[in-house]
C-alpha cells in the first residue's frame, strides 16, 4: 500500500475510534478521545489493515498529536517486527527447581487453586502487586511458565536485563504508554504461553488500587483465559528475619472464559466488565494482616 494511502487510511481509523469525523492533523490525540487503549487499538487496527507495526516508531502517547502518527505510519516498513525478546524465560525453570524451596521456606508459601490455571494454551495472570517479591513468588506458585511486565527501571544494566530476561521478564515503561510492550504482551498469548500482569499498575503495599483495562484488553484481544489470583503476605516480607516469620498466600481464582472480540467498541465495554470481574474475585481472596510469628 502506498504510503499516502496508508495515511489516508489511518486517518480514517483514527476517526472512526474518536468517534468524530472532524479529527484534524494538529489535534492531539487525547483531545481527539484517543486514550492509551484508543491508540493500542488503533495500533492492531493499523498492523491489520495497513501491515505497520506502530511499536517500530518514536514512543507515542495521548500527547502526541495526529499528524505525529501519519508520520510514523508513512515513515514504517510494512513489516511487524515485534516479538518476544530471545532467551526470555530460558532459565526460569532451573531457578524456580534450585531456589524456589529456599522461598517456600522462609516465607511459608501457601498455594492455593492452582488447578484453576488450564494446564495448555494463552492465559492472562491477572495479580494484585504489594511487593517487588511477588515476581519471584508467582514463578514459585505458578504450575506454568509465566512470561511478566516489568518496570523499565529494573533493567539497569545489562547483566541485570539479561538476568530478568531469562527469568521470564520483559520490561514495560510506566510512564508513557507503552506500545512496544503491549505487542510484546501479544506475541506472548499467541505463542500460547502464560501472561503475568499487574492491573494495579504499580504496587501499593495494604491497599488495592483502581485496576487498569489492559490486562482484559489483551485477553479480549487473543481469546486467552484471564485468571485472578491474589497476592497476600509480600507486603510484610520485611519483618521476616528468620525462616517462617511470616505466611505469604498466593490464591488463584477459577479462569475466566474470554473470546476474542474483533470489534473495537465491543473490546472496550467487555474490558470494563471483565476487569471489575477480576477486581472482585482477587480483592475476595486477598488475606490481610497475614499471619506473622
Amino acid at each position: 500500500m502506498p504510503t499516502n494511502a496508508r495515511s489516508e487510511r489511518a486517518i480514517e481509523l483514527i476517526r472512526e475510534l474518536s468517534g468524530s469525523l472532524h479529527v484534524l492533523p494538529g489535534d492531539r490525540l487525547e483531545d481527539a478521545g484517543i486514550d492509551s487503549l484508543g491508540l493500542a487499538e488503533l495500533a492492531a487496527a493499523l498492523e491489520r489493515e495497513v501491515g505497520v507495526d506502530l511499536a517500530d516508531a518514536r514512543p507515542l502517547d495521548a500527547d502526541s498529536t495526529v499528524a505525529e502518527v501519519l508520520t510514523a505510519v508513512d515513515a514504517l516498513l510494512p513489516e511487524p517486527a515485534t516479538r518476544i525478546p530471545f532467551g526470555t524465560g530460558g532459565l526460569q525453570g532451573f531457578a524456580a527447581a534450585t531456589g524456589g524451596w529456599v522461598l517456600r521456606w522462609w516465607f511459608r508459601l501457601r498455594i492455593e487453586g492452582a488447578s484453576n490455571l488450564p494446564r495448555s494454551g494463552p492465559v492472562v495472570i491477572a495479580m494484585n502487586h504489594e511487593s517487588a517479591l511477588d515476581i519471584p513468588l508467582i514463578v514459585v506458585a505458578c504450575p506454568r511458565r509465566i512470561v511478566f511486565m516489568a518496570k523499565r527501571e529494573l533493567f539497569k544494566n545489562a547483566l541485570l536485563s539479561w538476568r530478568l530476561r531469562v527469568l521470564g521478564g520483559f520490561h514495560v515503561d510506566r510512564n508513557r504508554f507503552d506500545l512496544r510492550a503491549v505487542r510484546t504482551a501479544l506475541s506472548v498469548l499467541r505463542s500460547g504461553r502464560v501472561l503475568g500482569m499487574y492491573p494495579e499498575g504499580t504496587r501499593h503495599p495494604g491497599e488495592l488500587l483502581p485496576f487498569l483495562e489492559g490486562a482484559a484488553w489483551i485477553a479480549l484481544m487473543t481469546g486467552a483465559w484471564i485468571v485472578p489470583c491474589s497476592i497476600s503476605g509480600t507486603d510484610r516480607t520485611h519483618e521476616a528475619r528468620r525462616p517462617g516469620a511470616v505466611e505469604v498466600r498466593i490464591s488463584f481464582a477459577p479462569a475466566i472464559a474470554v473470546e476474542r472480540i474483533d470489534d473495537a467498541a465491543e473490546r472496550r465495554d467487555r474490558a470494563v466488565a471483565i476487569t471489575a470481574e477480576v477486581r472482585t474475585a482477587i480483592e475476595r481472596r486477598i488475606v490481610r494482616g497475614t499471619v506473622t510469628r
